[in-house]
C-alpha cells in the first residue's frame, strides 16, 4: 500500500493513558510524557483500513481465524527470521501479551516454582511472578561501557538453584539489546542442561535497528523450540496496544495442548478479538515499509538523545541500544535517592519518565525515556532534563 508515511497524532480528542491520564493527574498544561510504552505515531494505514473494513461489514460477532491469519504469521516469521513453522499447529491467540504469559505460568509452573528473569526488565515480569505465587530469581545484567551483557556464570547459578522456567525478553526492555544468536545459543544450552523451560517475550521483535538482527530463541533448533513458548503481538511494533490481542508459538505439541487447555479454563478458547486478527494480517502482509520508517525515526531520536546527553549532561550515560524505542539512562551520578528521581523530574521539569527502580536489580538510579514521539518533544524534553541535571549536580 502506498502512502506509508509516519504521522504524528495531534493531542486533541484522544483519551490515552500515556498523555491525557497524566495531564489530568498532574494538571500540568506543559507536561511531556515519555513514560507509557505507546508510540505517538498513528498506527499504519493498512491496519486502520483493515479495521474499518471489519466495521464496514457490519458484523462484530465471534471471528474465525482463517488461513489468511495463519499464513500471514508463517510468512512473516519466515521472511524476517528464516523460522519456518506450521502456524496452524503451533499458533494460538490470546487477549494480550501478559494474558499469554499468565496462561503459560498457570499451565507450566506451580506455586512455589522458581522463575529466572534478567534484570532490569519490565516491572510486569516480577510482579506477575510474585502475584501468582511463584518465586522470582533475578539475574542482573552487567554493563560494560554502556553496553549490557548477560553474566552467564550468574545465570547458570540461577538455574542450578532449581529454576523451573526462564522468562526471556528479546529484544530486551528497557536496555535495548537484541540478543545475538551466540548469546541465545548459550542460554539454550544452559536451559537444556538444567531442564529449564523458556518463555520468550518477543513483543519488540520488529523494532531492531539497522545492522542488527532479531533471532527467536526457538528458531535455533527443534530441541530448543520444544522447550520454548514465544509470545508475539502487533501491539508495540505497530502501535496497537489498545486492541489487547496476542498470539503464541509453541512447536511442542504437548505444551501447545496444555496451553490450549489453560485458555479453556478462562473462556478464551473460542472466538477471540476480531480486530486483533485483522490487524495482525495487515501488519505482517502490508506494513514492512511503515515499520522501516519507524525504525529509522527511532534510531534518529536515539542518536539525538545520546549525543545531547554526552555533550550537555556529562555523567548521565545513555546505554548502547540495538532495538525497542527506549533510551536507558544512568542518572546515579546525581546521588538522588532512586525512589525520588522520577517524582522530582515530574515536579520540577513537568516530564513523565519510567523510574528504573521498579524494574528489578540494576535499575535503581536509572530512567527510561520513550523515544517514539516527535523530535520537537524530544528536544524540549532534553532541554528540561539538562536543567534538572544542572540544578542537582551543583
Amino acid at each position: 500500500m502506498k502512502n506509508q508515511d509516519l504521522v504524528l497524532i495531534p493531542n486533541k480528542g484522544l483519551s490515552r493513558l500515556k498523555w491525557e491520564y497524566e495531564q489530568k493527574r498532574t494538571s500540568y498544561d506543559d507536561l511531556l510524557c515519555f513514560g507509557t510504552a505507546d508510540m505517538d505515531y498513528a498506527s499504519p494505514k493498512p491496519i486502520l483500513s483493515a479495521l474499518c473494513e471489519v466495521v464496514g461489514k457490519g458484523h462484530l460477532g465471534y471471528p474465525l481465524a482463517s488461513d489468511t491469519f495463519y499464513d500471514a504469521i508463517h510468512d512473516w516469521l519466515l521472511r524476517t527470521t528464516s523460522w519456518d513453522i506450521d502456524a496452524h499447529c503451533c499458533v494460538s491467540q490470546n487477549a494480550g501479551i501478559y494474558m499469554s504469559a499468565w496462561n503459560i505460568l498457570e499451565t507450566l509452573t506451580r506455586p512455589g516454582d522458581k522463575i529466572t528473569i534478567l534484570t532490569p526488565v519490565h516491572f510486569c515480569f516480577k510482579r506477575m511472578i510474585n502475584l501468582n505465587g511463584r518465586v522470582v530469581i533475578e539475574c542482573p545484567l552487567i554493563s560494560e561501557n554502556g553496553k549490557y551483557m548477560i553474566n552467564f556464570s550468574s545465570l547458570e547459578a540461577c538455574f542450578t538453584s532449581g529454576s523451573k522456567m526462564f522468562w526471556l525478553c528479546n529484544p530486551h526492555n528497557p536496555i535495548g539489546r537484541a540478543w545475538s544468536k551466540e548469546e541465545l545459543q548459550k542460554i539454550a544450552e544452559l536451559c537444556s542442561k538444567y531442564n529449564v523451560l523458556i518463555m520468550s517475550d518477543d513483543v519488540y521483535c520488529g523494532l531492531v535497528f539497522s545492522g542488527k538482527k532479531y533471532t527467536p530463541i526457538a528458531s535455533l533448533s527443534k530441541k530448543i523450540s520444544y522447550r520454548t513458548i514465544t509470545l508475539y503481538s502487533t501491539s508495540k511494533c505497530y502501535n496497537t496496544t489498545g486492541l489487547r490481542h496476542s498470539f503464541i508459538v509453541a512447536e511442542n505439541p504437548e505444551l501447545f495442548k496444555e496451553y490450549g487447555e489453560s485458555l479453556e479454563k478462562v473462556g478464551l478458547g473460542y472466538g477471540l478479538n476480531i480486530m486483533g486478527i485483522a490487524a495482525t494480517i495487515a501488519a505482517f502482509n502490508e506494513c514492512d515499509e511503515w515499520l522501516s520508517i519507524v525504525i529509522k525515526q527511532i534510531q534518529k531520536n536515539y542518536h539525538f538523545i545520546k549525543g545531547y546527553f554526552a555533550e550537555h549532561l556529562q555523567g548521565a550515560i545513555v546505554a548502547e541500544s540495538e532495538a525497542t524505542y527506549f533510551a536507558w539512562v544512568d542518572m546515579r551520578q546525581l546521588r538522588i535517592h532512586h525512589q525520588q528521581i522520577s517524582y522530582l523530574i515530574e515536579q520540577e521539569e513537568h516530564i513523565i519518565i519510567e523510574n528504573g527502580a521498579v524494574l528489578g536489580k540494576g535499575g535503581a538510579g536509572f530512567i527510561r525515556i520513550n523515544l517514539a514521539t516527535s523530535e520537537e518533544n524530544l528536544r524540549e524534553g532534553a532541554k528540561r532534563l539538562k536543567h534538572f541535571w544542572e540544578q542537582h549536580s551543583s
